[in-house]
């Protein structure tokens, strides 16, 4: 099998050191071995792991070549990769690719143009690297209903709720940011990560598989981490949780939602265990029950190893078809509005240290019928008080009401809410 890789970056350089290192792999390959015919980028890096590897710089040129069976698409984008993955697939070519926004935001024309024209469209490499998450979700889970899904999927941002937690007062947002990208865990601008995108086009593609309709990016609710604070690490600690960054998304027979944001989980979990860049997906089915996949979600080795795995099954002649749902552009169940979802919460809300104020807050709660799970208080500078909650599930709505009656009150002087994950949904 002849392929073409588009991008000579770190995932390209690790698909190429996997193929020349695993000798083991082509010879359960033979007769039909995966041989790498070109190297497409608009830089030539001259990298010793690309030598013996012909270099073009036009990378549209090998959707056109008569030479290749297989593009591997590794530039990233959306709009140049769009042209080239399209022009590829009209060409009779099947695609790998490790590029969810691309599938986030084209994938259902892409995988119609697939269908058409009888070839494949993998993207093992897409979502959290190394971690077999989609081969899982299309072929493990099969003669499962997928309840829900929930994971740690963007590894900069653990990274940085990791290192905020364990430096404390000192763990500043912008500090631990900086680390990250002196690391090159976090992009020169690393709005995507820090602020949920790149966690919503994965989310997109699980929900997608795992419900069984259409690829709703749109629908997502995004919150990113840009406002965790020194002092939410230090509550949640003291009431027995960590902070992370998540992807959730639920389905049942009222619909759909899908929500990424940042969730205190409780200390203990299998989730609140994940530290530094790993990535962790938990899935909640009937009749399996409820299964961790957890590992490195970027890098050469790990996405590089996902490439060579879709490589191998188009080689050996075992790819799938693309699951209907992703060519679909119908919904069968309405996606829910974040005002509708349902999670816990801890609530911060500061009022004077004297009789009768916290009496009030726990009133107004309970007008707006928000139950207390738990409740601390610490005492602060000019006779002012913290007090802290944990609320059971309630409607965001409900939640967004008493907030909005305490921040009208005369005695309280500022409130501060972050939702608490519901273990028991997913994991």
């Amino acid at each position: 099998m002849r392929i073409g890789i588009c991008g000579a970056g770190t995932v390209a350089q690790g698909v190429v050191q996997i193929l020349r290192d695993q000798s083991g792999l082509m010879s359960r390959l033979n007769p039909d071995p995966i041989e790498v015919v070109a190297l497409a980028s608009r830089r030539n890096l001259n990298l010793p792991v690309f030598e013996g590897i012909p270099f073009i710089d036009d990378v549209f040129a090998l959707a056109e070549r008569e030479d290749i069976d297989v593009l591997v698409e590794l530039i990233g984008g959306t709009d140049d990769a769009f042209t080239l993955v399209k022009a590829a697939l009209a060409n009779g070519k099947s695609v790998v690719t490790a590029n969810k926004a691309l599938l986030a935001h084209h994938g259902a024309a892409l995988f119609q143009i697939a269908r058409e024209h009888e070839v494949s469209l993998l993207f093992e490499a897409a979502v959290c690297g190394g971690i077999p998450i989609i081969k899982a979700l299309n072929e493990s889970f099969v003669g499962n209903q997928v309840k829900g899904i929930a994971g740690i999927i963007n590894g900069t941002t653990n990274f940085i709720l990791t290192k905020m937690a364990q430096q404390g007062q000192n763990g500043a947002f912008d500090a631990v940011l900086a680390e990250a990208q002196h690391l090159g865990y976090a992009e020169a601008d690393p709005t995507f990560d820090v602020g949920g995108m790149d966690a919503a086009h994965k989310l997109a593609i699980m929900a997608s598989l795992a419900f069984e309709e259409p690829l709703q990016l749109d629908a997502i609710y995004v919150e990113g981490i840009e406002s965790i604070t020194s002092d939410d690490h230090e509550w949640a600690e003291r009431l027995g949780f960590s902070i992370k960054h998540l992807g959730i998304a639920l389905a049942d027979d009222g619909g759909i939602e899908m929500r990424v944001h940042p969730a205190l989980v409780p200390n203990g979990s299998q989730l609140a265990s994940i530290q530094d860049v790993t990535n962790a997906v938990n899935v909640l089915a009937d009749p399996l029950g409820e299964i961790l996949l957890t590992g490195a979600g970027a890098g050469a080795g790990p996405t590089g190893s996902s490439v060579v795995s879709d490589l191998f099954d188009l080689a050996a002649g075992c790819a799938r078809k693309p699951p209907p749902a992703l060519m679909s552009v119908t919904s069968t169940r309405a996606a829910k509005s974040i005002e509708h979802t349902i999670s816990g919460w801890m609530v911060r809300v500061d009022v004077p240290d004297e009789s009768g104020a916290m009496s009030e807050v726990a009133s107004v709660l309970a007008e707006y019928g928000l139950s207390i799970d738990q409740i601390q208080q610490r005492d602060t500078a000019g006779g002012m008080a913290t007090v802290a909650l944990i609320l059971d599930p309630v409607r965001e709505d409900q939640l967004r009401s008493a907030l909005l009656n305490l921040e009208g009150r005369s005695n309280v002087a500022g409130t501060r809410a972050i939702r608490v994950f519901d273990s028991r949904a997913v994991g």
